[in-house]
């Protein structure tokens, strides 16, 4: 059966079942989704949001796993550095002005209050929707249904403590999850700017 729905999902994964665990399987998918969102940055959950900095500390975009880069849209554009929360500590400042580091919290913390109202933009990295029977596929499980199949069989480790197969499946879920990684990271990177000469060389 192919892969492409949450109810496709589910047969695959109770095929790879041997104890008739089909009450489970929904659990299992949710567990699988709550490791993908720790583990997993594909390229598809690049978004860019909008963002007012009017204050030092501002709520985090629904959906929010990590962020990739914050700027405020200011004439030149201020990109502001992340930092983690022991180094905004020490580098809080008591004064308003334009931001120029933040952190990531349970908000977004800047060092200092904003003099004014920035217009900013966040680009993040957003938690997929979750499948369900309304919501019945998502990028992942179109572009990577071995995270999901292969992340559910591990996730039902407390029903098959004695199955051999746990140590496949976790090695075969991990390989999934890097050569996902691996190309996200690859299409963050920019290559070597290539200089064209134009007409006849020497």
């Amino acid at each position: 059966m192919s892969i492409t729905t949450v109810a496709g999902l589910r047969a695959v994964i109770a095929d790879f079942l041997d104890d008739d665990l089909t009450d489970q399987i929904d659990d299992f998918i949710a567990l699988a989704e709550a490791r993908h969102r720790r583990e997993i940055r594909m390229r598809e959950m690049f978004v860019r949001e909008s963002l007012t900095v009017d204050a030092r500390n501002v709520d985090l975009p629904t959906g929010f796993l990590e962020a990739i880069n914050l700027r405020l849209l200011t004439d030149p554009v201020t990109v502001l550095q992340e930092v983690s929360l022991h180094e905004m500590t020490v580098a809080r400042q008591e004064v308003s002005g334009k931001p120029s580091i933040f952190c990531i919290a349970s908000d977004i913390e800047f060092d200092k209050a904003p003099d004014q109202s920035y217009s900013g933009q966040i680009t993040y990295y957003k938690a997929l929707t979750a499948l369900s029977d309304d919501n019945t596929s998502n990028d992942l499980l179109t572009l990577h249904p071995d995270a999901y199949l292969y992340g559910s069989l591990v996730a039902s480790a407390p029903y098959q403590m004695a199955d051999e197969r746990l140590v496949v499946w976790e090695s075969l879920y991990r390989d999934a999850v890097q050569s996902i990684n691996k190309q996200a990271n690859a299409s963050r990177r920019v290559g070597p700017l290539i200089s064209r000469v134009r007409g006849r060389t020497p």
